[in-house]
């Protein structure tokens, strides 16, 4: 019984760090047919996808030629007052936001920079392919009418007499931004604004060492509020449309995320499209389809929303509400992943390092387990006692399976020992140890956080990989004193324990591998104590 406990645990160890490190990442991502209804409103839409990606992708080339030059209008406009210059076709616009530089595109209305200051590096999230961030197909090019320190202004005329205002105003602190779009109808006459879409992405970039996996962690998503429920669920974004009415939609990585919260669109979900943006590559973007609307005479029409484009600092997300914070991924073992975060945060606050930190969380981690620890090792010295008199029953009774148990069972109560006692504490740290992997890998606290010497970033693999092998020799030491089990097949399986834990965790954040290596001291320094008492 206790082979097949410890073959579980060890097995599905692996399987589940393997499914999130390497299968889960593999797996492809099939792009659904929209529904017919669906479909022909985007035919309908004044502007094909296809055509308005190859058109603005020529202009954010041409655009780039102009960077300098509206840099400085910008730097002007904040001193005097912006005055739309020659060019204002062809415009970039910088806003300040918090730790965020961004770079609004005329004529198109768009977001084509966002250049946030992250601890290791600026991160430009902003993809250089595509049409540039909550973009809109209208019929017309939009111009820039106006620009103040916190706010954008794009207008512009239809030839049917309706009057297109897109205004963006920009939170100083990274909070929330929002978007206002209005339609006003001038002419004499009814008037309709043909259906219309606001987009994100396509794609979202994140910092340089995520690059190569970011293809794999890139997904559209959306919360909705169930019923009884007090947070919002989230929902990978799969089935086109959305299935439920959202709370907030948009694109996430890792570490950041692009999103709409809220507005007043009427009734519609939004979509998740896949756009080419290499030879054979494929990146998703998040559209909200607005239907057509009718306009009276003199009629305004406003459809507002707020944005978010940051980290994902899950005490920020949960300030700032609306269930953003849902999308920072804590596993299966949600809650234990939140209680490790909230301790490291706290323990962070107290010695300004979040390794000390960590050592600190896997210190009092082991003294809640030093008890169940102490039972482990004494059931473990007892079940290699006694497993002479264990073989001699299996012997006598192998052909009387029920009077073995019986007598197997009596043996136990002799010794006052219990089989699944050597693996309690193995079990309990299972969930204990799911809970930190999947913390510390998406952890924005621990991106960029130093440690000592050359650990400059915990949320990164060691990149000398002394802490996987100093940790691998350990727990090479500690299985060689702990009491061995007569079993061949699981002693051959506990001896190659250490080997196949030093490679999985050649790559694993720094952070982690730091807690399993003060794990496998503590539980070095206790062996040997343990050892040394029972003797």
């Amino acid at each position: 019984m206790q082979k097949n406990l410890i073959l579980a645990v060890v097995l599905s160890s692996l399987v589940y760090i393997g499914w999130y490190s390497y299968v889960e990442k593999k797996l492809p991502q099939k792009a659904p047919a929209a529904p017919q209804a669906q479909a022909s409103a985007l035919q309908a839409a004044p502007q094909p996808a296809a055509a308005a990606s190859a058109k603005d992708d020529l202009l954010l080339k041409e655009a780039q030629a102009l960077l300098q030059e509206a840099r400085e209008q910008s730097a002007d406009a904040d001193k005097k007052g912006f005055t739309v210059p020659r060019r204002a076709e062809k415009v970039l616009v910088s806003v300040k936001a918090g730790k965020a530089d961004l770079l609004f595109y005329a004529p198109d209305a768009s977001l084509s920079s966002a250049l946030y200051q992250g601890p290791v590096a600026p991160v430009e999230l902003v993809p250089k392919s595509g049409r540039g961030f909550f973009a809109t197909n209208f019929p017309a090019l939009l111009q820039l009418r106006s620009k103040t320190a916190n706010a954008v202004v794009f207008s512009a005329s239809l030839p049917n007499g309706i009057t297109l205002t897109k205004e963006f105003v920009i939170s100083p602190d990274n909070g929330l931004n929002s978007i206002r779009i209005t339609a006003a109808n001038a002419s004499g006459r009814a008037q309709v604004l043909a259906p219309w879409e606001l987009t994100i992405g396509p794609g979202l970039d994140t910092v340089k060492s995520e690059m190569k996996e970011n293809k794999d962690q890139l997904k559209a998503a959306y919360t909705f509020q169930e019923s009884g429920k007090k947070h919002p669920t989230f929902k990978e974004l799969k089935d086109d449309p959305a299935q439920n009415d959202w709370v907030w939609a948009g694109l996430n990585n890792r570490y950041f995320l692009a999103a709409l919260v809220g507005g007043n669109f009427g009734d519609t979900r939004p979509v998740r499209r896949f756009q080419k943006v290499g030879e054979n590559e494929k990146t998703p973007e998040l559209v909200v389809p607005v239907p057509a609307a009718e306009l009276k005479p003199g009629e305004t029409r406003t459809w507002e929303t707020q944005f978010y484009l940051g980290p994902k600092d899950y005490a920020l997300l949960q300030k700032l509400g609306f269930g953003l914070d849902r999308s920072v991924d804590f596993g299966f073992f949600a809650p234990l992943a939140k209680l490790a975060d909230s301790s490291l945060v706290y323990f962070h606050k107290l010695t300004g390092n979040y390794g000390i930190s960590i050592i600190i969380l896997s210190v009092i981690i082991q003294l809640l387990l030093t008890p169940l620890s102490y039972k482990s090792f004494k059931a473990m010295a007892v079940m290699k006692k006694i497993q002479p008199e264990m073989q001699a029953i299996q012997k006598r009774y192998k052909d009387d399976p029920k009077r073995m148990n019986t007598e197997v069972m009596d043996l136990y109560k002799r010794h006052g020992t219990n089989p699944l006692g050597g693996c309690l504490p193995m079990l309990l740290q299972i969930p204990v140890f799911f809970a930190l992997f999947t913390a510390l890998r998406g952890s924005w606290n621990l991106h960029g956080a130093p440690f000592i010497f050359w650990i400059k970033d915990l949320s990164a693999k060691d990149p000398f990989y002394v802490l996987p092998l100093v940790m691998g020799g350990i727990m090479f030491l500690q299985q060689h004193l702990s009491p061995q089990t007569s079993d061949p097949s699981q002693a051959a399986m506990m001896k190659w324990m250490p080997v196949i834990f030093t490679f999985m965790f050649l790559t694993f954040p720094s952070g982690l591998v730091l807690y399993w290596l003060i794990n496998s001291t503590w539980g070095f320094a206790q062996t040997m104590y343990l050892q040394k008492k029972m003797a």
